[in-house]
């Protein structure tokens, strides 16, 4: 669909207008105290409620909830609902959408932090995703393939998620992909695997399963004092304590869902309040600079660096390449589904 980029930031606008319009919130889980957000056969499901594709994924939404305390509550709010429409609905085609609410660190919280840090409400989040995937696992997989889908917050969640649970135990097997996004996955310098995950690499190849997309979009090269892109230097308290790597032996791992193979400047296709959007490029940064996925193209600079330039085009990650990773989950369902 041919559509004027001056209206990219309406349409960015709208979807957050929506978050104005409130809808019920499902029960909680009668096996176990989760509370889904999204579940296959869900009614009223912002992940779209869909069941019978060939493989599960488990979403972690990203920061969201405007409730002022440091962690959130249980409740499925509308703009965590919203969020979820917004970058898993399209998925339903390919996939089951699990997503459990957890406790998150609020945006209040994010932007006013408490005296003492976030670091132990990082660590109640954590544990709320990590309860959920084990519910998820013992009642609702089946021995399905999964993807793990994550962004933000969510992907900091799932990488922790992916060292605990994940990584070099059995169920590795059953990981098609795992998409996370705007998260700052680690590797070691010039490697494809190691750092935050032992046995789990990039995706080099649109059918190769048991492998990781990462990446953050900027419209403009990352100013110094980035958020994304940079490895860190010195243990991350603000984030799950003492689990992931940090130091100048790593860099970010930037993985181009347009051109995972050779990192060619790619069209990339968007999905930005239910419209495509076509007409933008893409391509990872390497060397010293941040690594992260560069946009351009016509319309680029009209993308919004909210809050500021040092977030990029934070907001709008999944939904700059929206499209690109449907049809590489897709691809990677045919491939799993052969092995």
């Amino acid at each position: 669909m041919r559509i004027r980029y001056p209206a990219i930031a309406a349409l960015l606008f709208g979807t957050v207008i929506a978050l104005i319009t409130a809808f019920a919130a499902p029960p909680a889980s009668a096996e176990s105290d989760t509370t889904w957000l999204c579940q296959p056969g869900q009614a009223n499901d912002p992940c779209g409620g869909r069941s019978g594709a060939p493989i599960d994924c488990f979403y972690v939404y990203p920061t969201a909830s405007l409730q002022q305390s440091t962690n959130t509550n249980f409740d499925a709010s509308l703009e965590l609902r919203e969020v979820a429409r917004a970058q898993t609905e399209p998925f339903g085609a390919n996939c089951n959408v699990w997503a459990p609410v957890y406790r998150q660190v609020t945006l209040n919280a994010l932007f006013n932090p408490p005296a003492g840090g976030v670091a132990a409400a990082r660590d109640l989040a954590y544990q709320d995703v990590e309860r959920a995937w084990d519910d998820y696992l013992a009642n609702h997989n089946g021995g399905r393939g999964v993807v793990l889908i994550g962004h933000s917050q969510g992907s900091r969640m799932l990488r922790t998620l992916i060292r605990n649970r994940i990584d070099g135990k059995p169920v590795q097997s059953q990981l098609v992909s795992a998409l996370l996004i705007g998260g700052d996955v680690l590797v070691p310098k010039g490697a494809k695997v190691g750092g935050d995950f032992t046995s789990i690499p990039a995706c080099t190849d649109p059918a190769q399963t048991g492998c990781v997309v990462a990446y953050s979009s900027f419209t403009r090269t990352p100013p110094s004092n980035t958020r994304f892109g940079l490895p860190p230097q010195v243990p991350d308290t603000s984030e799950i304590r003492g689990t992931l790597p940090f130091g100048p032996d790593y860099e970010v791992l930037c993985t181009n869902p347009a051109s995972l193979r050779d990192n060619a400047s790619a069209p990339i296709h968007s999905i930005v309040a239910g419209r495509q959007l076509n007409g933008l490029n893409a391509q990872c940064t390497d060397g010293d600079e941040p690594h992260v996925l560069l946009v351009d193209g016509p319309g680029a600079a009209l993308l919004p660096a909210v809050p500021d330039a040092t977030w990029g085009t934070h907001l709008l990650d999944i939904n700059l390449a929206q499209h690109d990773l449907l049809d590489l989950v897709a691809t990677q369902t045919t491939a799993y589904q052969h092995h």
